[in-house]
């Protein structure tokens, strides 16, 4: 099971770092996600699919679950 944590400004900015460069590979159409209505960004399903199937995002995510917080 998942533990929660909380992430560094570096930790988010790897993850974003990869969602961006999946999602530069989409066509400037496609719907990604929205914005509710308290201003919480939602990623669509399938983008989150996409990063969480990514190899380089399981590879980021990983070593960020094992380094421990600071």
């Amino acid at each position: 099971m998942a533990i929660a944590r909380v992430l560094t400004a570096a930790d988010l900015e790897r993850i974003l770092n990869v969602y961006l460069r999946l999602v530069r590979e989409l066509p400037p159409d496609t719907q990604a996600g929205h914005l509710d209505e308290n201003g919480q960004l939602h990623f669509a399903a399938d983008i989150g699919m996409k990063l969480r199937t990514s190899r380089e995002a399981l590879g980021t995510l990983q070593r960020i679950r094992k380094t421990p917080p600071e």
